[in-house]
């Protein structure tokens, strides 16, 4: 059962108390899938952000609250800094940033600034308390364990495709020919090479990850800075996946260009430290492109809250969904056209 949302004066009560300061204004902010956020105006001194995380089964506030503690205090600024926290009223109050979505302007040096931030985070692999750190949500450790998660999504994904002729005709038709590509390819060559794709990747060869991270979570201030919110899945992760999820997804919309100078940059970020990286991400990113796909195909997911929020924006839902099932075909073509033996034959 989830937590109940919260309103206006709900949200003034519990950020003047976390506070210790009076709330003088509650301004409904930025409304995820997963939570809410209010621009809080104090008494004195900077606006404030509370952060409503409905109960969904998963600590959400725990793990973002933890991972913005940590990068605060080892002087990242880019993020916002964490003030307090109130587990039983599923809020947190955090620093304020002012700033358009980064998504609406993307500008030339976008990709470079997502690399930089990603870069620091890696100095920060021995820090103090970054082993205390959890996982990073859908986090894998081995190439068998990325196909595993592709295998389990497919699987979801085909049983709603049962009475969708288009989107089965794409599901059989491409995505599991290509991928199915790809898996061999990834297998026979581990097994040239004497490895075991099912083996974790030594602990001082994972990332820090913000897992879900793109322009879709930034804001650019005046300055023309970024500034990185929203790090509820935040935790250690493959390198791979990581530059992975950062080229690909969908909600940074990167132009190729700027996706392949983010993945030069930190390629060469992570070739320095472990030699099998490459081959890895050579291997892995076609899985993890198809992994994105069928993210994106969610939608047709009854169970998910995908899907309900689709129905609730109103219009004619198959169009939605006819939209959602183009940029799954739009970005599997995308994934081919980099390596052209995952074309079906």
């Amino acid at each position: 059962m989830s937590e109940p949302d919260i309103g206006g004066s709900d949200a003034m009560a519990i950020g003047s108390r976390l506070a210790g300061a009076r709330v003088v204004a509650v301004h409904p902010a930025r409304a995820g899938g997963n939570n809410r956020v209010f621009r809080l105006e104090m008494a004195g001194g900077p606006p404030l952000a509370l952060k409503h995380y409905p109960s969904d089964g998963r600590d959400r506030l725990g793990q973002e609250y933890d991972a913005l503690v940590f990068l605060s205090r080892h002087g990242i600024d880019s993020t916002p800094r964490p003030v307090a926290k109130d587990a039983d009223a599923f809020c947190a109050l955090y620093q304020w940033f002012d700033g358009e979505p980064a998504v609406l302007r993307p500008q030339d040096d976008d990709a470079d600034q997502l690399a930089d931030f990603l870069v620091a985070l890696q100095k920060l692999r021995s820090a103090e308390g970054a082993r205390d750190l959890r996982n990073a949500s859908a986090s894998i450790f081995s190439p068998e364990e990325a196909i595993a998660q592709y295998e389990q999504r497919l699987d979801s994904l085909r049983r709603a495709s049962e009475n969708d002729s288009d989107l089965r005709a794409f599901v059989d038709g491409s995505l599991i020919p290509s991928t199915d590509i790809a898996i061999r390819q990834l297998r026979r060559r581990y097994a040239d090479l004497g490895r075991d794709p099912a083996a974790d990747i030594a602990p001082a060869h994972r990332a820090l990850s913000p897992s879900d991270f793109g322009l879709h979570n930034a804001l650019r201030g005046e300055d023309g800075r970024l500034r990185f919110i929203d790090f509820e899945y935040f935790g250690w992760d493959d390198p791979v996946k990581l530059v992975s999820d950062t080229a690909i997804h969908p909600g940074s919309n990167l132009p190729a260009t700027s996706a392949k100078r983010l993945i030069e940059r930190l390629s060469r970020a992570f070739e320095a430290e472990d030699d099998s990286f490459a081959i890895r991400r050579d291997l892995l990113y076609p899985v993890f492109g198809a992994i994105w796909c069928l993210i994106v195909l969610n939608a047709y997911l009854p169970e998910t809250r995908s899907r309900r929020a689709l129905a609730a924006q109103g219009g004619d839902l198959t169009v939605r969904l006819a939209g959602q099932l183009d940029k799954a075909r739009r970005l599997h073509q995308a994934i081919c056209q980099i390596d052209p033996d995952l074309a079906p034959r």
